[in-house]
């Protein structure tokens, strides 16, 4: 029987996440529910996933908060829900593909608020993926001969404003890393998020076919809990160069996911501005760095 090193166990669960991931947006979709109701399914349902793992592995017992950190958890919650929110709209405004692109601009958000907030150093080389990717983006939001389309821009934006909220939760979740287990603090958050969407949820058109309770029950287990514990376990055993490389997996699954799924299919520019974006943030993941450029941080 093979038996897989820590390296590669690691590595296994991060393909694993990442085609689990890539999914995501055909049962959103599939669900045939508004984004609010998705988010407050998702939150309930893998809210209890969580805490039953939680429970399982005694991450519960004796259980306390200082102040600062239930602060960091609901602001980190606020971030994440309506991270999810920006981003299902965005799949439905331009494709699954597409918003899923745009979405790993979140690096860059990252480390644009390490640097404001953190007083990090900017590297010339970090600058020099972060112009690549913008001009990723730019390539897959250039108007066509007939100007821009009105609702793909706004899915555009929504894709930005959601890698924006989840770096923001990056951010503070880092805060409380090394204080509070992951497993709780995603707790926390699904909680929180359950609790806040009870007020912005369409109770009067939940699912109503089994098709659809099958697809929120697959979003809540299956891409939050299951997905979550496999990432953490990628996080444990794999290398950050391992994580880099196989975190764009995840465009990649969506965009033929999206193919097969709704016949979408990106044009040429379109193409090329994922191309500028993944390979951007592939080179700025892994710590790829150009020595004629970082003889000096800015």
């Amino acid at each position: 029987m093979l038996k897989l090193n820590q390296e590669q166990q690691g590595r296994v669960a991060m393909v694993a996440a990442m085609l689990i991931s890539g999914t995501i947006g055909l049962f959103v979709v599939s669900s045939g529910q508004s984004p609010f109701n998705v988010v407050f399914l998702r939150c309930v349902i893998g809210g209890a996933g969580m805490l039953l793992v939680c429970w399982l592995k005694g991450y519960l017992r004796d259980l306390s908060f200082s102040r600062r950190q239930l602060l960091f958890i609901l602001l980190g919650a606020v971030c994440l829900v309506f991270n999810w929110v920006f981003l299902f709209s965005a799949y439905r405004l331009t494709s699954i593909g597409i918003a899923t692109i745009i979405y790993h601009l979140q690096p860059f958000f990252l480390l644009f608020s390490g640097v404001l907030f953190l007083g990090d150093k900017l590297k010339r080389s970090n600058v020099l993926w972060l112009v690549l990717a913008f001009a990723g983006l730019l390539l897959i939001v250039r108007p066509n001969h007939s100007g821009f389309d009105q609702q793909f821009l706004w899915g555009c934006l929504s894709a930005i404003a959601a890698a924006l909220l989840y770096a923001a939760t990056t951010l503070l979740t880092k805060q409380i890393a090394n204080e509070v287990r992951p497993e709780v603090i995603v707790s926390g958050h699904l909680l929180v998020g359950a609790g806040l969407f009870v007020f912005l949820a369409d109770f009067s058109s939940l699912p109503a076919t089994a098709g659809s309770w099958t697809a929120m029950l697959m979003l809540g287990l299956f891409h939050t809990t299951l997905m979550l514990m496999l990432l953490y376990t990628a996080f444990k055993k794999a290398s950050t160069a391992s994580l880099a490389i196989f975190g764009f997996l995840y465009p990649l699954v969506a965009l033929i996911v999206d193919y097969f799924a709704f016949g979408h299919v990106i044009n040429l520019w379109q193409a090329l501005g994922g191309v500028l974006i993944v390979a951007a943030g592939l080179a700025y993941n892994a710590g790829l760095s150009l020595s004629f450029l970082d003889k000096k941080a800015l």
